[in-house]
């Protein structure tokens, strides 16, 4: 935690290890100010976050891969699309 002080345009500097990074500003509580990193993702690509059983199969997926726990069988590539159309809705 650092304390700075903001100039005459109510501004504040983070220093050069936050240079060119997007943040976000939080000042919805007013007795309180958040800052936080961002990383920005395209909007076609957003629904991930939004559907958490598909975000948590992809990040099992990426653990999985990891630790190169990789599938014997053949994918079902017709029961995937079943899966797909439905967590679509």
């Amino acid at each position: 935690m650092a304390t700075k002080t903001l100039d005459t345009k109510g501004r504040v500097t983070l220093g050069a290890k936050f240079a060119g990074q997007t943040v976000v500003i939080d000042d919805s509580d007013p007795t309180c100010i958040t800052i936080r990193p961002m990383v920005l993702i395209p909007a076609d690509e957003a629904w991930l976050y939004h559907n958490q059983t598909a975000l948590g199969l992809v990040r099992k997926g990426l653990d999985d891969a990891r630790s190169g726990n990789f599938a014997v069988a053949s994918p079902d590539v017709d029961g995937d699309l079943d899966w797909l159309d439905d967590i679509e809705e």
